[in-house]
């Protein structure tokens, strides 16, 4: 320490990793089962099945991929 009396103030945010229930953009945690597919074509819409991207669900009136809402 060469000498010097160091306090070790230091000037960092203390940012973490706490989370606090956020996603990876900033919206909530992996949406689970909660939410809706919807089909961009015909309208038509089903609740989400967790585990399952509603990109790879095709509407069951028009074939068309569903997306989430």
């Amino acid at each position: 320490m060469n000498g010097r009396n160091q306090t070790g103030r230091g000037m960092g945010g203390g940012q973490g990793r706490g989370g606090g229930g956020r996603g990876r953009m900033g919206g909530p945690a992996a949406g689970g089962a909660v939410g809706t597919c919807r089909c961009p074509q015909c309208g038509h819409t089903q609740p989400h099945e967790r585990g399952v991207p509603c990109t790879q669900v095709k509407c069951p009136q028009c074939g068309t991929a569903l997306f989430r809402e």
